[in-house]
């Protein structure tokens, strides 16, 4: 990465640390929310540490909550159009993980 590249990087990050500063308590009161729900918190937990192929989270979290596979998807779709995780790749290789900034 350039110079230019590392310093636009560094910029960005102390942004997000501003903002995550400014917001902090409506961030707090909507991770409370969020984690109160367990398929979501469970989606959120298995999916926080890195990049996780997508049948491997959803098999975990159905085995961890009881829950079907079609509510477990529907909840990881919601979750992502919320942006509460990112995902990356398609069909085989689709991955997802937290988005820290939101979820925690």
């Amino acid at each position: 990465m350039s110079e230019d590249g590392a310093g636009l990087v560094e910029q960005v990050d102390r942004l997000t640390k501003v903002i995550e500063l400014a917001l902090a308590p409506q961030l707090e009161a909507a991770r409370r929310d969020l984690r109160s729900d367990p398929v979501d918190d469970a989606i959120l937990t298995a999916a926080s540490s890195d990049w996780k192929p997508a049948k491997k989270l959803r098999t975990e979290v159905e085995a961890k909550t009881g829950k079907k596979e079609r509510t477990v998807q529907g909840r990881i779709g919601d979750l992502t159009a919320r942006g509460f995780l990112e995902f990356k790749g398609a069909a085989k290789t689709l991955a997802y993980r937290t988005n820290s900034v939101v979820a925690g």
